[in-house]
């Protein structure tokens, strides 16, 4: 194709690259290696989306543009609205007349709309030359309960997400994929900051397009296929002032195959095909969806030793409650403790003082439990859910209880325990 050609070809590359949503320019090089012209016809890698486009770049590093040209084609025969694809192709042609330094060193566009996907190109070649280790097993996943089939977990950091399948209490990995988070990145703290945030929450329902559509009209196309709703604020988030409201799991916009990685209002968003992969996963009210800044991965030696430790710590909690053991169950507590209802751990443990030097005898029983793990490396969380069985001489209770756990230094302590909203 002579330079002309693929000249009256670009504003068609170029248009694709400008409606593409916007995220933080923040973002390193990705650069070919080195540049040769296109032969014969290449052979095109199958497999993925995900698959083909990191194949065509690490075909375009290694001046295979053959193999890139027909791996490029082949992908936009699958999905025509792939708009890093087209970015690919347009830099194809560029590159029959001039070397490129980057990836988008073929078009014109607004920088941030060029980064948006050299990031996406990014984040995806590191998925392929790092794969999650299927040997190992995932720190934030302790304790499991039966109800839970599967768990979602978010690696906020890689833009990627994780199903796990609940295995006899231990979680075996299903599979992964790309995803969209907030455009300013993790961490959300207020309405409005479009920051995806950090911490342990559960699918509260489910939003067809259908429905959206009447509800929403024209803003329902943001959201591709439909929404899964996460119980964003949890109890923590509240107690922490964090407001904010409606972070979802969804689709993408049809008109487009997947958006950057950092474009989001707040939400997780993948493709439509693998959202509704995921949705096969999904139990509304049940399943976990734990969202970290970065997967620590196990060996199962380790990982089993820090199930032990987190089955030992709820269970010293137990057994100090129901044996009446007053110094030893308000020991099981934070000095940071907050109740429920706002009483802080004076207030509160005095109120407890009282009630268990009322009782004659006590059986608490604990079911369906879980705990994850969420936070950062230097500041960790475990967050506990159970069905309460409480029983005495003179009260009868159930709840669906939930705690929130921290490391002091001397071991784990509950910093705040109240009625589990969701879960």
């Amino acid at each position: 194709m002579s330079l002309f050609a693929w000249a009256k070809r670009l504003p068609c590359f170029v248009l694709l690259i400008l409606v593409a949503p916007a995220a933080s320019p923040k973002f390193a090089n990705f650069e070919p290696s080195s540049i040769v012209p296109e032969k014969a016809p290449g052979l095109a890698r199958q497999g993925t989306p995900e698959q083909m486009i990191v194949s065509a770049i690490d075909a375009i590093r290694s001046g295979q543009m053959n193999n890139a040209r027909a791996t490029v084609d082949a992908l936009l025969k699958k999905e025509p609205n792939y708009r890093l694809a087209h970015l690919l192709s347009a830099d194809l042609y560029a590159m029959r007349a001039m070397p490129l330094e980057r990836i988008g060193g073929g078009v014109s566009a607004p920088a941030d709309r060029l980064e948006d996907l050299r990031r996406e190109a990014l984040v995806r070649n590191q998925r392929e030359t790092a794969p999650p280790p299927v040997d190992k097993l995932p720190a934030p996943l302790l304790i499991l309960s039966p109800k839970q089939k599967y768990v979602v977990l978010v690696d906020a950091g890689s833009s990627r997400i994780y199903v796990y399948e609940n295995e006899q209490g231990m979680p075996r990995y299903v599979t992964d994929y790309y995803a969209t988070i907030g455009k300013f990145g993790m961490g959300k703290q207020t309405e409005g900051d479009q920051r995806t945030p950090l911490g342990v929450y559960f699918v509260t329902s489910h939003m067809p397009r259908a429905q959206m559509d009447k509800t929403m009209g024209e803003k329902a196309a943001l959201f591709g296929i439909g929404a899964w709703p996460i119980s964003y604020p949890n109890e923590w988030d509240k107690r922490e002032g964090r407001t904010g409201h409606g972070i979802w799991l969804h689709g993408v916009p049809y008109d487009t195959y997947a958006r950057a990685p950092w474009a989001s209002n707040g939400c997780v968003a993948l493709t439509n095909p693998e959202m509704l992969e995921v949705a096969n996963y999904l139990q509304i009210g049940v399943t976990p969806v734990v969202i970290v800044p970065r997967i620590e991965w196990l060996a199962t030696d380790s990982w089993r030793a820090r199930h032990q430790e987190a089955m030992q710590a709820v269970e010293d909690w137990r057994t100090a409650w129901e044996k009446l053991n007053t110094r030893r169950y308000l020991d099981e507590y934070s000095p940071r403790f907050v109740s429920e209802d706002g009483s802080n751990f004076d207030k509160w443990a005095s109120q407890k003082t009282g009630v268990n030097a009322g009782k004659q005898w006590a059986k608490v029983k604990l079911d369906d439990l879980s705990l994850f793990v969420t936070g950062t490396d230097d500041k960790r969380m475990w967050v506990t859910t159970f069905d309460q069985d409480y029983r005495s001489n003179n009260l009868n209770n159930h709840m669906r209880k939930r705690m929130y756990w921290e490391h002091d230094g001397r071991g784990w302590k509950i910093v705040w325990e109240g009625t589990a909203n969701s879960g």
